[in-house]
């Protein structure tokens, strides 16, 4: 490792060395700049803008990627691990040495363990006893982007049973919507409500309804393609959104139906709910319920996603009216 790479201070000589107070402030800032260099938490390469070769790396750079010293100085940008699988390597050099300075927001890196590591690159230049010197500083993002995954995924998801939220039903929705105008297919929305939900947290408490939500979300999961979407609209009420049903509206129905009547069914299985006990086993509460259904079929010619809603949601409380375990499908204006 070189001296003081970090800063490629002016060599001097004996006869135009500085004053004393000058050579110790030049030897001051020179030490500060090497302590900055190896022990800031950004990788910290440092390129001949001439050559593309690398002069030095600091101890993060080293940390972070897995490769040794000896690896990475020498070598060319393109010609080290995490850069030499990315064509465009020798294009982004290009770019640095036209621009002389560069930033990425997010630039996939792997390691030698192979971990893909997202970071923030950004790169300077500067001159050092008339060589340009390149330094890229390369931010380790993964914290960063963990955390904005968990705020999209609270956005637009249900905490508890981590179901899609009404916010990104909406978004499916006007999908869904659109796929049936250009398609000419049905599709169906479902809203869902558990019967008598409320028994159940005054019976057991709000612990044991929490885990029959989350059973429910599974339930349904499991009765829906994957392409199809569930949500949790609030309380102990579901939305099933399925589209590409059938061009023609008898079929359409009768597959509205058929997977009503499977939701159904699997929603009225017995309910084993495990409850942890600190210190001793955990209590199983059986639970048996039934769900009202209201279905609203819908194709190419619907005028709101409102509209729908409210269809399948005026369908659900004409089942429920009805004493509940209910299925009611509206295709009025489908």
């Amino acid at each position: 490792m070189k001296d003081i790479p970090a800063t490629h201070p002016a060599r001097t000589s004996a006869a135009d060395a500085p004053s004393d107070p000058m050579l110790k402030a030049l030897r001051a800032s020179e030490s500060r700049y090497r302590r900055l260099f190896e022990t800031a938490r950004d990788g910290i390469p440092l390129l001949n803008a001439d050559t593309a070769q690398i002069e030095d790396v600091n101890p993060y750079m080293i940390e972070m990627l897995g490769y040794s010293h000896a690896e990475f100085l020498g070598k060319k940008l393109w010609e080290v691990g995490p850069f030499a699988d990315r064509g465009e390597s020798k294009e982004m050099f290009a770019e640095l040495q036209s621009k002389g300075y560069v930033r990425y927001e997010d630039l996939p890196l792997k390691s030698t363990a192979g971990a893909i590591i997202p970071v923030e690159f950004v790169s300077n230049t500067y001159d050092c006893d008339g060589t340009t010197i390149i330094q890229c500083n390369i931010r380790n993002i993964t914290e960063r982007k963990q955390k904005e995954d968990l705020g999209r995924q609270l956005a637009f998801h249900d905490e508890l049973t981590q179901l899609p939220n009404r916010r990104l039903l909406g978004d499916r929705l006007g999908q869904t919507m659109a796929a049936c105008k250009r398609s000419g297919c049905y599709a169906l929305l479902m809203f869902l409500d558990l019967d008598d939900f409320k028994l159940v947290n005054d019976a057991h408490g709000h612990a044991v309804g929490d885990l029959l939500l989350i059973e429910t979300a599974v339930r349904l999961r499991s009765c829906v393609r994957e392409m199809d979407t569930v949500a949790r609209f609030g309380g102990d009420e579901f939305v099933v959104l399925i589209g590409n049903l059938d061009a023609d509206k008898t079929k359409a129905r009768g597959h509205a139906e058929s997977v009503a009547k499977k939701i159904g069914t699997a929603l009225a299985m017995p309910y084993l709910l495990e409850i942890p006990q600190e210190g001793a086993a955990a209590t199983t509460v059986e639970h048996q319920c039934t769900a009202s259904i209201g279905v609203a079929l819908f194709g190419e010619h619907e005028s709101s996603p409102d509209n729908i809603l409210k269809r399948a949601d005026t369908a659900m409380y004409q089942a429920k009216s009805r004493g509940g375990n209910l299925i009611r499908v509206d295709d009025s204006t489908a």
